[in-house]
């Protein structure tokens, strides 16, 4: 199936933007959330900040699903929208919440603990990194082994949330936003606007 070289332009955009909401949100959560929960204003931004990156996700993963071959294409395309819209939800819900002062259940009915957004967007580029480094499709093998890497540590920050491990979260966390998650998605946001 030939690729539709507009959509995947965009797609890599929206590639970039995922790197980007990821690194303003690391650096607004630590540097003005995690240490002042009194800053509402700061916490609103960090949850707009995953809401962001939750619907540019939706664009991309389903671009980079399309450069899998098989069927994995269409469960990959499935997931990544999945996660993407579960995770653009939790993170409006919460940011209207904390700005208008609505008391919430902490427990998200759309994204409990992270399942979406660090739980099933870990699974989605661990499956990605899998059918990259197997051959099937024509993303770059290096690019593979990074998703699979990326994959495992925002899993592990699942389980940490999961489990409230603090200091597993802090590092986890800190690593996949920082680090590997927008590694891999400027890497694939080159691969799809080439």
């Amino acid at each position: 199936m030939p690729i539709d070289r507009a959509f995947s332009r965009r797609a890599g955009v929206q590639a970039y933007l995922i790197a980007a909401f990821s690194l303003v949100y690391a650096a607004v959560y630590l540097g003005f959330v995690r240490n002042h929960p009194e800053n509402t204003q700061a916490a609103a931004l960090a949850w707009a900040l995953i809401a962001g990156g939750g619907l540019s996700a939706t664009i991309a993963t389903t671009s980079t699903a399309a450069r899998i071959g098989g069927d994995a294409r269409w469960w990959l395309t499935a997931l990544g929208v999945g996660y993407g819209l579960l995770s653009a939800t939790h993170g409006t819900l919460a940011a209207i919440a904390v700005e208008q002062g609505i008391a919430t259940n902490d427990l998200s009915p759309t994204d409990p603990r992270g399942l979406a957004t660090f739980g099933l967007a870990g699974l989605w580029a661990f499956s990605v990194g899998l059918e990259t480094i197997a051959g099937n499709g024509t993303l770059p093998r290096d690019l593979g082994w990074l998703a699979n890497v990326a994959g495992l540590d925002l899993i592990v920050l699942f389980i940490g949330t999961v489990a409230a491990a603090d200091g597993l979260i802090l590092v986890s966390g800190g690593v996949a936003s920082v680090i590997l998650v927008p590694a891999f998605w400027i890497w694939t946001g080159r691969v799809l606007r080439g």
